[in-house]
């Protein structure tokens, strides 16, 4: 399930940013990717919609790197189940 979601994640943000998926990995910040808070939301939301979960807004600020979302939306799905 992780890779999955790091793949969904991965192909969001090479798609936002114009960036090829093999150079984002799973430590870069998000704002070394370029991404800003309102790319940071329109991330989640696409995560929300595939994976059928809410991400709380004060788990919003807790995100700074590609991995601090996956971890978060594993947690949030361990938690759905």
């Amino acid at each position: 399930m992780k890779q999955d979601i790091e793949k969904t994640l991965k192909e969001s943000i090479a798609r936002q940013k114009m960036l090829s998926v093999d150079d984002i990995h799973l430590d870069d910040t998000l704002e070394s990717l370029g991404i800003t808070s309102l790319d940071s939301i329109s991330l989640v939301f696409d995560i929300e919609d595939k994976y059928g979960i809410e991400v709380p807004n004060e788990d919003l600020k807790q995100l700074h790197t590609v991995r601090d979302i996956v971890e978060g939306v594993e947690r949030l799905l361990a938690d759905h189940s």
